[in-house]
């Protein structure tokens, strides 16, 4: 029977595991208070609103998905909601007896999740209307990528399979394993140029073909060090991040990798522990650190930019980019700007009063964020 750990404050939310003294120290240590700053850019809240009960202590990643012009949410009480993107106005709802736990991922024609009882379900982007379901043998909850005519899930026991858009029909799987003590949640599956990159786990990154599931590489980011289990435990469940055909990725007491995405050859490493993950850019890899320290990354060589400690112990989420800024949410439901040229906040604002996780999306210069007491909302920086 495998084991998953919580971290930190149950109220907080979704950070799981412990390792060692430095993970003790951090359970611990409170939150960084706020101080107050000089903001140097306006922030401009478009609209938001409510979608019901969200991920709350439940481990699940509820995302927004942008697609044709609408933003979609889902809730941890089974409701799943469309909103016109620029206004906000909800264009449809519909309430199930589902407990999602994963997404949604969208297109224009389809909205689809995962359940917290191993349910796959696709719904109508233009109405709302189920179209079909499909079980899977665990929890989905990380949220579905929908490429073309596949998609494509991870479940919470380490298995990747790809599904008929169609259908819900299964092309392919593959199984990574989940060793007896990790971390709770899921590296969402990365795809590009015709690969899905998995996170796992047992502290690997594999690059599977979309079209098979052949599998064409496997890369080892970390090794865990100590005596026990739980000091040796290692974990890449955070955000993947792939540019100009390289592929960015950090892990829980795993370390930060650069590799090529074809082949996996590895680039560059440091040390480094993340449960959030990290974003990329040309100018910079931005990671957000199990501590809450802001790091950014030269892309090519791995040294260090900057970093921000101003953050720390404030269970961030995943970071976001927007225009000349690094996004991050907190535990409280604040959002921070960060410049990107040198970690100075710039713009601080706030919705609701729970942490993001993995909720924040930036799409055509508005940011949507969804946290885990389901508030939803978007925003823009100003002039």
């Amino acid at each position: 029977m495998r084991v998953q750990l919580w971290l930190a404050v149950v109220a907080a939310g979704l950070l799981a595991g412990c390792s060692g003294d430095s993970a003790k120290k951090e359970n611990i240590e409170p939150p960084t208070p706020l101080v107050d700053f000089q903001a140097t850019v306006a922030v401009d809240r478009l609209w938001s609103s409510s979608i019901g009960d969200g991920a709350g202590v439940t481990g699940a990643s509820l995302v927004p998905a942008v697609a044709g012009g609408r933003v979609y949410f889902a809730s941890s009480d089974g409701r799943l909601a469309a909103h016109d993107a620029a206004s906000g106005r909800r264009l449809w709802s519909v309430e199930t007896e589902l407990a999602f736990g994963g997404g949604p991922g969208a297109d224009a024609a389809m909205v689809v999740a995962g359940t917290l009882d191993g349910l796959v379900i696709a719904f109508d982007a233009q109405a709302g209307g189920e179209l079909w379901r499909e079980r899977v043998s665990s929890e989905v909850i990380t949220a579905p990528v929908v490429v073309g005519e596949l998609i494509v899930v991870t479940s919470n026991d380490g298995r990747t399979r790809a599904l008929r858009s169609k259908d819900g029909g299964q092309v392919w799987a593959i199984d990574r394993g989940v060793p007896m003590l990790s971390l709770r949640g899921n590296a969402t599956p990365l795809v590009a140029d015709n690969l899905v990159v998995v996170g796992a786990a047992n502290g690997t990154v594999s690059g599977i073909a979309l079209g098979d599931g052949k599998s064409l590489w496997e890369q080892r980011i970390g090794i865990g060090e100590g005596r026990t289990d739980l000091e040796r435990m290692i974990d890449v469940d955070g955000r993947l991040a792939a540019l100009d055909g390289d592929l960015y990725v950090v892990g829980y007491e795993s370390g930060a990798q650069a590799l090529t995405l074809e082949g996996g050859r590895t680039l560059w490493q440091r040390e480094m522990s993340s449960v959030a993950g990290l974003v990329a850019a040309k100018d910079g890899v931005y990671v957000v650190a199990a501590d809450g320290t802001i790091w950014a990354i030269d892309r090519r060589t791995g040294g260090a930019l900057w970093k921000n400690e101003a953050l720390l112990h404030r269970m961030l989420s995943a970071p976001v980019l927007m225009g000349d800024y690094v996004v991050v949410g907190d535990l409280e439901g604040k959002l921070h700007w960060l410049k990107r040229e040198n970690g100075e906040i710039g713009a601080r604002s706030e919705l609701g009063g729970a942490g993001f996780g993995d909720g924040l999306v930036v799409d055509d210069d508005v940011l949507y964020a969804q946290n885990r007491d389901g508030s939803v909302g978007a925003f823009r920086l100003g002039q």
